[in-house]
């Protein structure tokens, strides 16, 4: 028989504990993970985004026209353990401007901003984190920022909202949570009443120096615009909007379809032609040469202009006047299912129908307000949500997308 040495049986000894001991500890662990799996409960999504002050239909920021309106955003993780937050904010640029030389103030003691922020067309948005430090999460309420807002039009005893747009989020680290889950369960706007009417500053179409372009957009079931089924046909068509001026998103592409610039600017409405005019500046990176231009504003799906428009830099442009489509409830540049359920919600259908000022109108119940924003229900700027918006909006259905 052979012999075997002490540390030859030391050994021995020693790999058998270990063959016998795996199997136990990952029957161990197997279990606890089962065990952990089963009495787990998924965290529910509890987060939401505020403003302070606080504000609602019946009892809403009070402002004149001309003054400023500082908004403090908020984020309450509720549950979750915040990490990160984009916030998309969208207002009536009729009724109220951001500050655009310093439009927010970040509270860069807990964020660090990522993107933004960045402006287009009545809304503004902002990705913000808590950095590299995971130990820094959100568990209390927080204020992100503060927006600065100039009221520039009158209500009529009405109200403006300032709300949260569907690209808003708010992310977790909690253990019941996933990596890209959106723990966003509410988000509160900010409801104000402006008294007084617009500066008179306001009134003329602005002009831009540089490179430029010169718009006149129709806008669908507005002035002389009529829509897709008949594009003249603007006996009916509402020649008094409640907006008469509006952002408007401008779009540049090589003839490559290659982006290569994006604006914004107001465009106004005038009355004797019954269209919308504007001067638009466009980055000096714009250089002389032909372009593909796009244009969108609220409540309208994105347009092609007509044809190659060839820029001359440092120079105004004129550019093809465009008709665009009506019924962007949402401003997601698609007519769909969203927007017609935003028209049901408001009230389209009611026998007697009230404005949207009345606080007793379908437009100022919960079922409204959770459209936003809401006043781009009302299709036709006229005021009141009725048949009318709901008939115009069956009527552009031809187009369905935007370009």
């Amino acid at each position: 028989m052979k012999n075997f040495s002490k540390r030859q049986v030391i050994v021995g000894v020693v790999l058998i504990a270990l063959f016998v001991s795996i199997p136990i500890t990952v029957s161990v662990v197997s279990q606890q993970q089962k065990t952990e799996t089963a009495t787990q409960t998924h965290a529910s999504a509890s987060t939401s985004l505020s403003f302070m002050p606080t504000s609602t239909t019946a009892s809403p920021i009070q402002a004149n026209v001309g003054d400023t309106i500082d908004l403090d955003l908020y984020v309450n993780p509720g549950n979750n353990l915040v990490t990160f937050v984009r916030y998309q904010i969208n207002y009536d640029p009729a009724k109220v401007q951001l500050v655009t030389s310093d439009p927010v103030d970040l509270n860069n003691k807990i964020f660090a901003s990522i993107e933004g922020p960045l402006l287009n067309s009545g809304s503004i948005a902002q990705a913000v984190s808590i950095g590299s430090n995971p130990t820094n999460v959100i568990t209390q309420s927080t204020k992100i920022g503060t927006l600065h807002f100039k009221a520039v039009g009158g209500t009529n005893g009405g109200t403006t909202t300032i709300s949260f747009g569907t690209l808003s989020q708010a992310l977790s680290s909690s253990s019941n949570d996933q990596a890209s889950e959106n723990v966003i369960s509410t988000t509160i706007p900010a409801v104000i009443s402006i008294s007084g009417t617009a500066s008179p500053s306001l009134s003329p179409a602005p002009t831009a120096s540089g490179t430029a372009l010169s718009f006149t957009v129709l806008l669908d079931g507005v002035g002389s615009a009529g829509d897709n089924p008949n594009p003249t046909g603007n006996s009916l068509s509402n020649k008094n909007p409640l907006h008469p001026q509006r952002n408007l998103a401008v779009q540049v592409f090589d003839t490559n379809n290659n982006l290569v610039a994006s604006a914004a600017g107001t465009v106004t409405y005038s009355s004797i032609p019954g269209t919308f005019l504007g001067t638009i500046g466009l980055p000096a990176t714009v250089q002389s040469g032909n372009y593909y231009v796009k244009v969108q504003t609220d409540r309208y799906l994105r347009k092609l202009v007509s044809g190659i428009v060839q820029i001359a830099a440092n120079q105004t442009t004129k550019v093809t006047s465009v008709q665009l489509v009506n019924g962007d409830t949402n401003n997601d540049n698609v007519l769909n299912i969203l927007d017609y359920n935003a028209l049901l919600d408001c009230g389209y259908g009611e026998i007697n129908p009230l404005p949207l000022s009345n606080s007793s109108s379908t437009y100022n119940s919960s079922a409204c307000q959770i459209h936003q924003p809401a006043q781009d229900v009302d299709l036709n700027d006229d005021g009141i949500i009725n048949s009318t918006d709901y008939n115009l909006f069956l009527r552009e259905l031809s187009v369905q997308n935007g370009d």
